[in-house]
């Protein structure tokens, strides 16, 4: 043991703390400074000093990770772990999400700070306004942030541990009666609209608003690429045979006709379809075909449902050209 020992601890970085030796000969060093409290003791000077940097490392560590912003955070998980597997669609949607709900609650806080108490006074807040599918999908994606900053090690526990998942039932529609269906198309048959040749094409195929931008007509075929398919896996051609029904506007669906952006089909709806959206016409075209008596498998293969896990859905239902052209000949109510 030293008889002779500086009072002073300095470490490179200008940190310096004091030293002090017991009466029962046991080395102390502390430092109080900037909202440490920091303290290491031994019987060795050498092992005191030791100690005393791996606590101020650890104290260091936990002070970078007590700065971290909420909106810092949240910006790195969207970028890095969301957006390189999900669509650019449901990436902006995220993004919309949590400039709208979130980040004008929790931006300025730490992520530390966020309390359960605080998420559910948010998610409460979004119920009181029945912005219902919007609660949801913040309970969503703060679950899945906060988890991943557990796991990062930048919070200890997870302020979703406690918050039950809003219930919120979607609201899918329903198909429209064939008196409902018949005005619809006469309304848009005497209507201005630049949709109308494109509600009509989408009432008799049954394809999804965010498929319209690929339709190819061919004689006997609406071709789309089915939009239901996840980042990174091949796209899908799905192919539609034209309809007694969709036969006779055929002639009129040209290039112009079709040029039609999805927030033009979802904001014109209303005016030729007032009280229902534009979901309705895909509802539409599936109950059509079940209620003409084609079968339930053929049907989910124009419309670009995903297949079952049955064998015979997976492996076994192959459908003839021939055979899917004389089917939609059903098509005639």
């Amino acid at each position: 043991m030293p008889a002779f020992f500086r009072k002073e601890f300095r470490l490179k970085g200008g940190t310096t703390a004091h030293i002090r030796k017991k009466e029962n000969g046991t080395y102390e060093i502390r430092y109080r400074r900037n909202g440490m409290n920091i303290s290491a003791s031994a019987k060795n000077l050498e092992q005191a000093k030791e100690r005393f940097i791996e606590a101020l490392c650890k104290a260091k560590s936990n002070e970078s990770t007590n700065r971290v912003f909420f909106s810092q955070f949240a910006q790195q998980w969207l970028e890095v772990v969301k957006k390189p597997v999900i669509k650019e669609n449901t990436y902006n949607n995220y993004v919309f999400t949590f400039k709208t709900y979130i980040l004008p609650i929790f931006g300025k806080l730490r992520l530390r700070d966020i309390k359960p108490m605080n998420v559910q006074r948010l998610l409460n807040d979004l119920e009181k306004k029945k912005i219902y599918r919007s609660q949801e999908n913040v309970y969503v994606l703060l679950k899945a942030l906060f988890d991943f900053a557990v796991a990062e090690n930048l919070i200890t526990k997870s302020p979703m541990a406690p918050i039950r998942k809003p219930k919120h039932e979607t609201q899918h529609g329903q198909a429209l009666t064939v008196e409902e269906e018949h005005k619809f198309v006469e309304a848009c048959i005497n209507s201005h609209a630049a949709c109308k040749y494109a509600y009509i094409l989408m009432l008799y195929t049954g394809i999804r608003r965010s498929e319209f931008h690929s339709v190819k007509i061919s004689a006997q075929w609406i071709s789309v690429t089915t939009s239901k398919t996840r980042k990174g896996m091949p796209q899908k051609e799905r192919k539609i045979p034209i309809s007694p029904m969709l036969k006779p506007f055929i002639p009129f669906m040209t290039t112009d006709n079709l040029n039609v952006s999805e927030e033009m089909l979802t904001k014109g709806i209303g005016r030729l379809l007032p009280g229902h959206h534009l979901h309705e016409l895909r509802h539409t075209f599936i109950t059509r075909c079940q209620e003409c008596g084609i079968s339930r498998e053929l049907t989910s293969v124009w419309a670009g449902h995903k297949a079952d896990n049955t064998m015979t859905s997976n492996v076994y239902t192959h459908f003839s050209e021939e055979f899917q052209i004389g089917e939609i000949k059903k098509l005639r109510y």
